[in-house]
Parts: C-alpha cells; structure tokens; sequence
C-alpha cells in the first residue's frame, strides 16, 4: 500500500485549501475527488466583501481572515505560476430605504467607516438605477475558483498527490492502529478528513455534524455595452468576466436539494438583476449546486472524539473563499502540533454503530 500523512477526501475550497497547507508543512497528503463537473466551489463567485448581509454588518473575523486569506492566496500563486487573486473593489447599492438608515447608523463606527468609501458618482446613472443610493468597498477581492481548483488539481497530480474516485466512507475505510486504509485504492494514512461538502449530512462517521445545506443557482449573462469593472451588489451580485459577459447570482432555496437548474432561480435572479440594471441583457448559462452550511452559519472543522484517525473542515457555505484558508491552517496545526483550533466546535461527532 501506498502511505500519507493525510488523506482528503474531496477537492473544494475547503479540501484544496487543506492539501495546501499540508504540503507545505512538510506532510504527504492524497486527495480523493469524485471530479463532478458541477458543485459549489466550481461555480462559487469567489469573493470576498468585507460589509454583508441586509443589516450592512462586518464579514465575520475580517480582521484574520482577510489577511489570511490574500498571504496564502498569493503563496498559491507563487506554487503554481498563475494569477488567481484579484484585490478589486465592490459597489453595494441600498435595496431598501431600511438598509440605507442601517447604513447611517453603522458609518459612525470608526471600524466600520474605514472599510468604506463614498465616490462623487458611485455608477453610471444610465447603467444602473441608483436612486438610493449606495456605498463603495475599496478592499475586497475575488478568487478565480474554477482556475485555482484547476490549477491546484494538476499541481497534486504532477505529484501523485490526487486521485478521481468515488469513496463510501460507510464500505471502502479500514481502521486499525491509529491509521486508516483505503484497500480498494490502495493506501493508507494516520489520518483521513473528509471535505466533502454538503454530503456530510450523510456521512455516517459523523451523524451529529448537522448542516443546513441550500442550493444556490447563478447565471452567466452578456450585458451589451457595460463596462463596469467592479462587482455590483443589490439584492444579487453583478460580477464582471471580461468581455461583456457577467456572472449573476445568487439563490437560497432550502428544501430541492440538487444540482438542477430552475426557472424559478432564473426567474429571480433576473427579476433582481432588473431591478438596478437598465441595460438589455442575455441569458447564456445556468447552474445550481448545493452549497455546505453549518446550522449555525459558521465552518465546523474537528476530530472525531473515538477514531481519531478521521476528520472533517466543512461548513463554508458562500463564504469559503475568505474562510478556507485561515482555518485550513487551524486544522492542519491541530492534526500536527494538537493545537487547539480557535473556532468553538459546533457539534460533537458522535461515534459510528
């Protein structure tokens, strides 16, 4: 058998950020990936805002995060020789007249003032409705997800450090020693982390991690004319690909769980995108996957407490650009130095009948 010092299983934002930081701490890690062509992290936006949510609120931990995340962003870049992280600023426009009152009331905080800037003219008027107003976010920025997976991928190829296959964590996993096999693959490792995303709900090594996953749906569209180069935000995000062509999305839909377009998400996110954007576009792509989300809204990342051999990082949700690699880093000092990870652990694993 073949042997690691970490087996990965799945090659998302979590799982790929996780191989990283191993490696270059010096650990053998495999990936196992199922290679779909369509999941979260590959049709992810990747970005990162620094004021979210309806009540314009701080992104969660920016002051770690966020640095965190460009350092090991431009390290990745360096290992790969490709350009994959682009600090570019973000437009919100007010929705409602109640986000620009909580707008008002947040711009007297001091922190919060010196993530924002107000430009004399925030967009063209003849591209987009702005009668609210709005405000600008100088320090944001976007990963290239499906070039960083890609990328990523080849690089652990290269080094016998990836293999497309799909694994029953219930059949194929063999536990003894404080190790872990795989024999139908022929490996084995002191450790296995499961990165798997949404299909943890069904992992039965870790029954009471409970997510509360959503599919999201996004389109691809073609925007004649709009040379706007930052990203838009109103209700949908507005991100610019080059070439009039423009990413929209995207959806919260909690209880049809699969990959599978709808006229419904179209139906909304177009609606949306109308509502702030006054030139003619066209539809040319549709996609839908499950994203993982904690019931908590936070990532969960541990050991389990009886066989611990096996792991798990998830719980990204639409947040896993900026969240990935601060607590990749958390996890692998855990699985190698027994650090404590800072984030509270959600839930206790529980150990499999």
């Amino acid at each position: 058998m073949s042997e690691f010092d970490c087996i990965i299983v799945g090659q998302g934002l979590a799982g790929t950020a996780l191989a990283w930081s191993l490696r270059w701490s010096g650990s053998r890690v495999l990936i196992v990936d199922r290679d779909e062509p369509i999941t979260s992290s590959k049709i992810a936006a990747g970005l990162i805002t620094p004021i979210t949510g309806q009540r314009l609120v701080k992104s969660w931990r920016l002051d770690e995060l966020w640095p965190a995340a460009v350092q090991f962003y431009r390290c990745v870049e360096q290992a790969t020789g490709t350009l994959l992280f682009r600090e570019r600023p973000m437009v919100r426009l007010f929705a409602t007249d109640s986000e620009a009152e909580f707008f008002q009331r947040r711009r007297e905080s001091a922190d919060f003032f010196a993530l924002i800037r107000q430009p004399e003219s925030l967009l063209d008027d003849h591209e987009f409705s702005t009668e609210r107003g709005g405000f600008e976010m100088p320090c944001a920025g976007q990963l290239d997800v499906p070039q960083y997976l890609n990328v990523s991928r080849e690089t652990f190829r290269r080094d016998g450090g990836y293999v497309t296959a799909s694994l029953d964590p219930e059949r194929d996993l063999v536990l003894n020693d404080n190790r872990v096999s795989i024999p139908r693959l022929g490996v084995h490792a002191r450790r296995l982390i499961f990165c798997e995303g949404a299909a943890l709900a069904s992992n039965p090594w870790f029954r009471d991690v409970v997510l509360k996953p959503a599919k999201g749906e996004i389109l691809i569209v073609r925007i004649p004319g709009l040379t706007e180069e930052r990203v838009v935000h109103r209700g949908v995000w507005l991100v610019p690909l080059g070439n009039e062509l423009f990413r929209v999305g995207s959806t919260y839909e909690w209880q049809q769980l699969d990959n599978r377009p709808t006229a419904q998400g179209r139906d909304e996110i177009t609606a949306k995108l109308r509502e702030f954007l006054r030139l003619p576009f066209e539809v040319l792509d549709h996609h839908a996957a499950v994203r993982p989300i904690h019931r908590n809204q936070y990532p969960v990342v541990g050991l389990h407490p009886e066989h611990n051999q096996l792991g798990y990082f998830n719980g990204l949700g639409s947040k896993g650009t900026l969240h990935a690699p601060y607590f990749a880093s958390q996890l692998n000092h855990h699985i190698l130095e027994s650090h404590p990870v800072e984030i509270r652990r959600m839930d206790a694993p529980s150990v499999r009948k």
